[in-house]
């Protein structure tokens, strides 16, 4: 897997299991959730197996060899937070922050996903619809 790939892999990961959203009982602030996210990624195996116990962020990068990431929590449709760790490429000293731009990769296909499914719900597009009648050209 190339470097790109690992950053994108990580950041579906923190996306997908870095939430941590607090039980309806729970109500943190913005740095204890910050710190919630920060500090507890699921550790996994090689092979991807999830592990019980809970790892930082750092050490995620590290497992991975990922220099740097990006990371952005949207709470109600809204960037509520977001931190760069690490650096832009190993060997430099050029940190990330947040506002680093890095390759969408993979990452891209379940937010275009995502969108249709709006289109869908808002009535603006049809899954069974022949693709042809919205295109313009190929």
């Amino acid at each position: 897997m190339k470097k790109s790939q690992l950053t994108t892999a990580l950041a579906v990961i923190l996306f997908l299991t870095g939430c941590n959203q607090p039980t309806a009982s729970e109500t943190l602030d913005t740095q204890q959730r910050f710190q919630r996210i920060e500090n507890g990624l699921p550790a996994m195996t090689a092979t991807g197996l999830l592990l019980g116990e809970k790892k930082p962020l750092i050490d995620r990068m590290g497992f991975y060899q990922v220099p740097g990431v990006s990371v952005a929590v949207i709470n109600n449709f809204e960037i509520e937070w977001a931190k760069g760790y690490g650096v832009l490429e190993e060997g430099t000293d050029y940190p990330v922050t947040k506002n680093t731009l890095f390759q969408a990769s993979s990452i891209s296909k379940p937010v275009t996903a995502l969108a249709a499914m709006y289109f869908v719900q808002e009535g603006l597009l049809d899954l069974d619809q022949d693709v042809n009648n919205k295109l313009v050209s190929w």
